[in-house]
């Protein structure tokens, strides 16, 4: 994806007690995965990271989803 830096914001998302959430937030993909793995792993399995929406600054809905890099 090409684009300005701050356009858009990453939000990886997981599951916690069946409940979606938000577990990392960053300006690149790469960012929001690397804060997601780090809480996936302090959690001990408790929240389970499920990938990431893309949402265009300013706006409240996602463009679209991506899924979360293996480790």
């Amino acid at each position: 994806m090409n684009h300005t830096l701050g356009e858009y914001l990453y939000l990886a998302m997981g599951e916690c007690n069946g409940h979606k959430v938000v577990m990392g937030i960053g300006y690149t993909y790469e960012y929001a995965d690397k804060k997601a793995k780090q809480f996936e792993k302090a959690s001990s399995g408790t929240v389970k990271y499920l990938d990431v929406s893309v949402v265009k600054t300013g706006d409240k809905t996602k463009c679209r989803t991506m899924e979360r890099i293996a480790d």
